[in-house]
């Protein structure tokens, strides 16, 4: 991957200096442009394998660059990530209607930008031809769920998404079912104008994946999230299971990984996507309290006709950090540790955790 052409287009100096030194450095070939025009005129003649844009620049903007870039026959199926400060869902939303392949906000790591620049590539040179059937193998169901709330799942939740998007090649939709507020929308800043309930009130035999992309907003190039309503909705509209598990099949079979955030309410609907899930993460924070709640149900899990070998303990210590002997019946799979900016060796612990939750559920 060392010989890849990268064009970088972006009016500040400073940002061009930076993604450029930082690229060349992984081995990158590396060109960039001040401006849209400029910018247009470099892709055409340069034909670079991945273009990093900005939306807020003078004389045209990112988007007016994207569609430009993908009316032209020799830059049409060019990769476009925007890497910008713009953080409104309606820019988000613009720029996968021009055509991006990903979505980066600044501020940003070298690492993060290096780990999109080479997964978008990756996914490039591996899609099938235009008109070329799409692989039918089944992929997997996924839920993360609690017995407590306030330990995390919705963040963890967004954090494997992501990660298996983004790291393993992989089309993911991620679905809120912590109804009806839900935290994924106002975590990754969605609209929920079109939500989970909507969907799985539609006819049941009328549900197939382009239906619940309808419902669903791309967060990057091969996530889709599909958001829960996010305001109190009335008891007659709450979605009958069999729609779920129809709607579930429809997703796995077409080949996305499914995530779906149960929170921490046993209902009809999470206790039918708790069935119908191939893996269960079930998590913990690591206090007393939380782990009582999780051994019980863990004990119950029969009764309730879930097969205890799917279940798997996750300590996800979102507060800080626990004592080492936490008291679980089961030995947990993995262990996310709190972590920020300036704990890099948690950090790395964190997404090592993540990193083992992928391994487990792919």
């Amino acid at each position: 991957m060392g010989e890849r052409k990268i064009l970088v287009i972006d009016d500040e100096f400073p940002v061009r200096y930076l993604v450029e030194h930082q690229l060349k450095r992984r081995g990158f070939d590396v060109m960039s442009a001040k401006d849209g025009p400029s910018g247009l005129e470099v892709a055409f003649a340069y034909k670079p394998d991945l273009i990093v844009l900005d939306i807020m620049m003078p004389k045209m903007d990112g988007f007016e660059v994207c569609e430009e870039i993908r009316e032209n026959p020799d830059t049409a199926r060019t990769p476009v990530i925007f890497l910008t400060a713009c953080v409104t869902k309606e820019h988000k939303l613009q720029a996968f209607k021009a055509g991006a392949d990903d979505y980066l906000m600044k501020p940003f790591q070298a690492d993060e930008l290096e780990a999109h620049i080479a997964a978008v590539l990756r996914r490039n040179h591996a899609a099938p031809e235009k008109g070329a059937p799409a692989p039918s193998k089944r992929a997997r169901i996924t839920s993360l769920f609690s017995p407590k709330g306030g330990v995390g799942t919705t963040t963890l939740a967004i954090q494997l998404a992501e990660a298996v998007a983004l790291h393993e090649d992989q089309s993911v939709m991620l679905m809120d079912l912590d109804l009806p507020l839900g935290g994924i929308a106002p975590a990754l800043s969605l609209y929920t104008n079109r939500h989970i309930i909507d969907l799985l009130n539609e006819p049941e035999e009328e549900i197939d994946i382009d239906r619940v992309k309808r419902f669903s907003q791309r967060h990057r190039a091969s996530l889709w999230v599909t958001p829960a309503p996010g305001v109190l909705v009335e008891s007659s509209r709450m979605p009958n299971p069999a729609r779920l598990e129809r709607a579930l099949d429809v997703i796995a079979e077409s080949g996305h990984q499914v995530i779906l955030d149960l929170g921490s309410n046993l209902n009809k609907l999470t206790l039918a996507a708790l069935r119908k899930s191939d893996v269960v993460y079930m998590v913990t924070s690591g206090q007393p309290v939380a782990n009582k709640l999780h051994n019980a149900f863990l004990g119950s899990a029969k009764q309730l006709g879930l097969e205890p070998q799917r279940l798997l303990p996750v300590i996800n210590e979102l507060h800080g950090n626990v004592s080492n002997g936490v008291d679980l019946n089961r030995v947990p799979v993995a262990r996310i540790p709190h972590a920020n900016e300036q704990s890099r060796t948690r950090l790395w612990l964190r997404d090592q955790g993540i990193q083992k939750l992928v391994s487990v559920m792919i």
